[in-house]
């Protein structure tokens, strides 16, 4: 059996290399949009003519015509029929390249011209002769100091314990072991609370300053009530110590043992309340005490008041005593 491209069919001989089967397939040169033609096991190139033509190229009515090897069909393609190569992306990556070659050329021009220049020299670091004056001013002509209205550190910077507020008329000193008035080491501060190790470690991390205090107490008819009133006062230079001491103290003042303590606000300060628990302290041999507590903050000093009673402690009296002191302040 022979194709019509002029190779046989069946199987080859055995002796017969499996290379020497191969058939080189040329280059197509059909026009474009044309079936293929010339393959393996089809019609012979040239084989057919036009569309509804006879082999030779005569046209018939009944579009059936079929060729047999003798047909022109399309004439071959021209020579030099290669598509024309694009060169739009071409010029874009030349135009990308130079302009980084540019770049590159302009920073490494700057770099070797400034590396050429002689070094800065850099101003001295001592410069005495940028104080201001140059000459002591006259006497009739040196400001007068900041009052205490413009820097409240004029007043704070001196004997705090002129600072604190004035006790009531029929009062006495309370018995606390160190005195009605005065000043309070960091320690002593830190004795009466239920962790003085913790207190004491956390006043002197944050740059706790001095303290001043005062502290007198009242009979009653029934009870007699015992205040005191403590003045501390930070640096506040490396942490603002005075903040986070009013927020510690503040957060634990705020829960008590039934759950949120009743708290209002302080006129006169911005971040001061007062506290008053309503369960009140007891002890074995003791009468119930009530306990309220004020803490307020002006500037670096931040105010601490503890009212103690025989009876629930009034919200005007405690609040009124606080702001006084905030006033003083």
């Amino acid at each position: 059996m022979t194709f019509p491209d002029g190779t046989g069919g069946g199987p080859p001989p055995a002796d017969d290399p499996p290379t020497t089967r191969l058939k080189p397939i040329g280059p197509d040169t059909r026009p474009p949009g044309e079936p293929a033609y010339g393959t393996y096991g089809g019609p012979a190139p040239g084989a057919y003519g036009t569309a509804g033509g006879t082999a030779d190229g005569t046209g018939t009515d009944t579009g059936t015509g079929t060729g047999t090897g003798t047909g022109t069909g399309f004439p071959a393609p021209p020579g030099g029929g290669a598509r024309p190569r694009r060169r739009g992306l071409r010029t874009a990556l030349l135009l990308v390249a130079a302009v980084l070659a540019g770049a590159l050329g302009g920073v490494t021009y700057g770099y070797h011209e400034q590396a050429g220049e002689p070094p800065t020299p850099l101003p001295p670091l001592n410069q005495p002769g940028l104080a201001h004056p140059r000459k002591p001013l006259p006497a009739d002509e040196v400001p007068e100091p900041l009052s205490a209205a413009q820097d409240r550190r004029v007043k704070t910077d001196g004997d705090l314990r002129e600072l604190l507020v004035s006790r009531p008329d029929g009062t006495t000193d309370a018995e606390l072991g160190y005195g009605g008035e005065g000043w309070l080491a960091p320690y002593e501060v830190a004795a009466d609370s239920g962790a003085a190790d913790g207190l004491l470690g956390f006043m002197l991390e944050h740059g706790l300053r001095r303290t001043a205090f005062t502290s007198w107490q009242e009979e009653g008819a029934t009870t007699t009530s015992v205040v005191m009133v403590h003045l501390f006062q930070f640096r506040n230079d490396a942490t603002a110590g005075s903040v986070d001491y009013l927020e510690a103290q503040q957060t634990y003042s705020s829960i008590g043992v039934d759950g949120r303590v009743r708290s209002v606000p302080l006129e006169g300060s911005a971040n001061g309340r007062a506290y008053f628990p309503d369960t009140p302290f007891e002890e074995a041999g003791l009468p119930p005490l009530y306990q309220a507590i004020a803490l307020a903050r002006r500037g670096d000093i931040v105010v601490e008041i503890y009212w103690i009673d025989g009876a629930p402690v009034e919200e005007k009296d405690l609040t009124r005593l606080a702001e006084r002191q905030l006033e003083r302040l």
